[in-house]
C-alpha cells in the first residue's frame, strides 16, 4: 500500500513539473490573443552625408599694398614714415635724428602730395616748406604726380648751440633724386632738367617743449 502511495505521489510531482514548465514555455513564446509589455524603442539620430553648416563667410580684409609712383599712377597706400625714439631727445644726436626724419617727411610728401605729417613739426613760417609744397601742389592740381625726387642726407654737422632766439643751425649735405613728371594718361613728361647734384644746406630747428620743430632751411647766406 504504501508504495502504491510512494508510486502515486511520484507520478503527481511529474505532472506537477511538467505544468509548470509547460507554463513557462507558454510564458516566454508569449500568448497571441494577449498582449505584452510595450518596450520603447529609441531610434537612433539619423546621419547624413553632408558636412556640417559651415555658417556665413567671413571676410578678411586685406592690408592695401604699397604702390611707388609709376607710369601705371601716383603713389598709393605708402606708409608715412615712423619717427625714431632718439628724433624726441634735446641732443645733438636727437637733432640729426629729427634732421634726417624731417626729410623723410618730405620725400613722402613729393610723392604722394601729402602734407599733413611734415606740417606737424615743421613752423608755418618756414618759407623754403612753403614753396616746395606750392610747386609740387600745382603739379598734382593739374593731373599728373611725381616720382623720384627723394632727398638723402649724405652728412650732418652742428655746433649745438642755441642763438639769440632758442634756435640751433645745424649743416647738411645732401642729395635729391631726379624729379620725374607723369601726365594724367601716365605719359612720362620727362626729368626736372636741373642736375642733382650734392649741396649744402643750413637747417634750423627749435627745441619746442618735448620736441623738435623745423623753422626753415635753405642755403646759407652768401652762397
Amino acid at each position: 500500500m504504501s508504495q502504491l502511495r510512494s508510486t502515486h505521489r511520484s507520478r503527481s510531482a511529474t505532472a506537477a513539473v511538467v505544468i509548470i514548465l509547460g507554463l513557462l514555455t507558454a510564458g516566454c513564446q508569449g500568448d497571441p490573443d494577449v498582449p505584452g509589455p510595450t518596450i520603447p524603442v529609441v531610434s537612433a539620430p539619423a546621419t547624413t552625408s553632408q558636412s556640417p553648416s559651415e555658417g556665413p563667410t567671413l571676410t578678411v580684409p586685406t592690408t592695401p599694398q604699397p604702390s611707388p609712383a609709376s607710369s601705371d599712377g601716383p603713389a598709393a597706400n605708402l606708409p608715412v614714415p615712423e619717427k625714431p625714439p632718439l628724433a624726441d631727445e634735446n641732443s645733438v644726436e636727437g637733432l640729426e635724428a629729427f634732421t634726417e626724419y624731417w626729410f623723410e617727411l618730405l620725400n613722402y610728401a613729393y610723392v604722394t602730395n601729402d602734407w599733413a605729417p611734415l606740417e606737424e613739426v615743421t613752423d608755418p613760417g618756414c618759407d623754403t616748406c612753403a614753396a616746395i609744397r606750392s610747386s609740387v601742389e600745382e603739379v598734382y592740381d593739374g593731373g599728373q604726380w611725381i616720382a623720384g625726387a627723394e632727398i638723402e642726407v649724405l652728412r650732418f654737422a652742428s655746433n649745438f648751440e642755441a642763438n639769440t632766439a632758442g634756435s640751433i643751425n645745424s649743416y647738411v649735405e645732401n642729395q635729391q633724386a631726379k624729379i620725374i613728371y607723369y601726365e594724367s594718361d601716365g605719359t612720362e613728361l620727362g626729368m626736372d632738367p636741373k642736375q642733382f647734384e650734392p649741396s649744402l644746406d643750413v637747417v634750423i630747428a627749435v627745441w619746442d617743449v618735448d620736441s623738435w620743430l623745423l623753422l626753415d632751411y635753405g642755403r646759407p647766406e652768401g652762397t
